[in-house]
C-alpha cells in the first residue's frame, strides 16, 4: 500500500483470509446491486459505488498477495 500502513497489518495470515472471504461476498453483493438497480441511481451515486467497488478489488488482491507471500 505505497508506504501506508495496512489496517490489516497486525493480523494474522488466518484471519486475513477471512477477511478475504468477507470482502468476496460483500463484492458480490455490491456488484448485484450495481447491475440490479444501476439505472436508478444517479451518475454521482454510480461513480461511488463503482469507486468502492475499485477499492475492495484492490484490497482483496493486496491481501491475497499478502497470504501468499507468507504461506
Amino acid at each position: 500500500m505505497d508506504n501506508q500502513h495496512s489496517c490489516y497489518e497486525y493480523i494474522s495470515i488466518d484471519e486475513k483470509k477471512e477477511v478475504v472471504e468477507k470482502l468476496k461476498a460483500d463484492l458480490k453483493e455490491l456488484e448485484q446491486e450495481i447491475n440490479q438497480n444501476k439505472d436508478s441511481f444517479s451518475k454521482f451515486v454510480c461513480e461511488i459505488l463503482y469507486s468502492t467497488r475499485d477499492k475492495w478489488l484492490l484490497e482483496i488482491e493486496e491481501l491475497e498477495n499478502e497470504i501468499k507471500a507468507n504461506s
